[in-house]
Formats: structure tokens, C-alpha cells, sequence
């Protein structure tokens, strides 16, 4: 709940129906464009919400055709807006100009993406992915809405990478960036990041190579990564997952982000069962050969996923 009491849902609710509100005036030519940037820059949840509404839009034209897009397009427009959820993020666009707009990027499950970012900064999207991204000459920001990615970002003015939640500043170099249980883990391979509140001291903050960024329990915290866990990390890049002496439903959970076809923990007890290895996390084959001749855990798999039991 935010401070006026509103669930989360209200409140994207509410930013959606007032985004579908500035589009609609921007329509009718009566937008007030001074007022309108004070709404999108309050919070980055206004600017994607703005966002979303002229990927809706666009796509609307695209299928529609541009000759009866205006008038039709905007009722549905608004309405698909107010529903929220309805609206698919995808695309880019603000009214003074493209130069500085939104563009977006997204995953399913089990599917990864290489993109080149306007700087020619690469990134790379792990499984069930969406970000966002808007370049200029003098800032770089960055939106990650759930998912994974990998950064290798050129030198340059520093990059704010922000979530729902938590938010860092990044100089050029390379990092993994991923959202866990809502909140942001960032490891650096190269370059530095720190957190991108002003309220606190970047140079006492600061996330060196080879350390991680956390802000799990709503308080950045710094921490050495050690090898493992780097190889871990880097793992998904090659297509592969990688387990160090893992408890098996943590492994399982890991496994399960790259699969539609689950795999599910009938007896608690296997659970605790730990593994490691490197396996191909596209295909969970190798892996549940492993678990059940190494282990002596029982597989049984069924048309909607895979059941383990002793």
C-alpha cells in the first residue's frame, strides 16, 4: 500500500488513467506541455505509463490504418488505459520528440535477446525480461521491470538504472542486473555503481568490480561476489545454468524461471538435497538424470511439468 492507502494495482491503475488523460489532450491540442513534464519527470512510473500509452497507440495505427486512427483509437485508447492491465508494454514515444523517447525491450519465458543501445552499449535480456531505456547526449536512463539483464555500457555520462523500488547510477562497464523478489541485485564485472538516492553518500556506497549492489530489505548493502557466484551469474549468457552445492529447491526455483513446463517438489524432504553442476537451461533433461541416478530422487514427468519424490 502507498501512503494514501492504495494497493499497488490502484496506483498503476491510477497513473494509467492519467497518462490516457494527457494523450487525450495532446489529441484535442490542449495540453499543457509545462505541466505535462512536471507529471512524466515526478516519477519514472509516469513516463512509462505515458510510454505504454503511445506503444497502444501506435500499434492501434499500425493495424487500424493511419486514415481512421485518431477518433476510434483513442476512445479504445482511454479505455484500455484506464483497465490497466490491458495495456501491453511495448514501444516508445513522446510528443516533443523521439530523439529522447522510451524504447522498450522484453522476454518470454526461456527466451533471451541481444540488443545494441543508442551509445552502442550492448545489453542482453535474460528469460521473462522487460526494460526500458531512453538515451541523449547527457543522460542514460534505464527501466527494469522484471527479469534479468546484462550491461556492457560505454563510457559516458553515468547511467541511472531504476526499478519500482530501488534505483543506481552506473559508469561505463559491465554489470548483471536482476530483480529478486521486487528488489534490485546488481553485481559489477567492471566500472562502478552506487545507489542513485542523493540522500545518500555515493563515495561511502560505491560497488566496485567484483562486488554487489543489494538492495534487499530496503537498504543498499555492498558485498564481495566470489567466483562461483560470478560463474553462476554469468552462466545464463551462454545458455547454461550452474549450481555450487545448492539446496534442490532452490535449484528447482532457479530451473523453473527458464521453463514452461515446471518442475514441482512433491516430497519436502527432497528439497534439502543439494546438487551442483552446469547444465543447459533451456532442456532440464540432463539435469533431472542427474538428480534422480546421483541422488536417488524419483522423476515423473506429466503433460504440464515434472514431479520429484523420493
Amino acid at each position: 500500500m502507498d501512503e494514501g492507502g492504495r494497493s499497488s494495482s490502484e496506483r498503476r491503475d491510477a497513473i494509467a488513467r492519467e497518462a490516457a488523460g494527457w494523450f487525450a489532450s495532446w489529441q484535442a491540442g490542449t495540453i499543457d506541455e509545462q505541466a505535462f513534464e512536471r507529471w512524466r519527470a515526478f516519477d519514472p512510473a509516469h513516463a512509462l505509463a505515458y510510454a505504454r500509452v503511445m506503444a497502444v497507440w501506435e500499434a492501434m495505427g499500425r493495424n487500424e490504418g493511419a486514415a481512421e486512427t485518431t477518433s476510434v483509437t483513442r476512445r479504445r485508447l482511454v479505455g484500455a488505459s484506464v483497465a490497466g492491465a490491458a495495456l501491453l508494454a511495448a514501444g516508445s514515444g513522446l510528443f516533443a520528440s523521439r530523439a529522447y523517447a522510451w524504447e522498450s525491450a522484453s522476454t518470454g519465458v526461456g527466451e533471451t535477446r541481444k540488443l545494441r543501445l543508442p551509445d552502442n552499449s550492448m545489453i542482453a535480456l535474460n528469460t521473462d525480461t522487460a526494460l526500458y531505456w531512453r538515451f541523449s547526449t547527457t543522460k542514460r536512463e534505464l527501466w527494469l521491470e522484471r527479469g534479468e539483464v546484462a550491461l556492457d555500457l560505454e563510457p559516458g555520462p553515468d547511467a541511472r538504472l531504476r526499478t519500482r523500488h530501488d534505483g543506481a547510477a552506473l559508469t561505463g562497464g559491465r554489470f548483471n542486473a536482476r530483480l529478486q523478489d521486487d528488489a534490485l541485485d546488481l553485481i559489477v564485472f567492471r566500472g562502478g555503481a552506487f545507489p542513485a538516492d542523493s540522500a545518500l553518500n555515493p563515495a561511502a556506497l560505491q560497488a566496485k568490480p567484483h562486488h554487489r549492489l543489494s538492495f534487499a530489505g530496503g537498504v543498499p548493502v555492498i558485498k564481495p561476489v566470489s567466483s562461483n557466484a560470478a560463474e553462476a551469474v554469468l552462466a545464463w549468457q551462454s545458455g547454461d545454468i550452474v549450481f555450487f552445492d545448492t539446496p534442490l529447491s532452490e535449484a528447482i526455483a532457479e530451473y523453473n524461471r527458464y521453463l514452461l513446463r515446471k518442475i514441482v517438489i512433491d516430497d519436502r524432504s527432497v528439497g534439502a538435497v543439494r546438487v551442483g553442476g552446469r547444465f543447459v537451461s533451456s532442456d532440464p533433461a540432463d539435469f533431472l538424470k542427474a538428480i534422480s541416478t546421483s541422488l536417488g530422487v524419483r522423476v515423473q514427468e506429466t503433460a504440464t511439468g515434472y514431479h520429484l519424490d523420493k
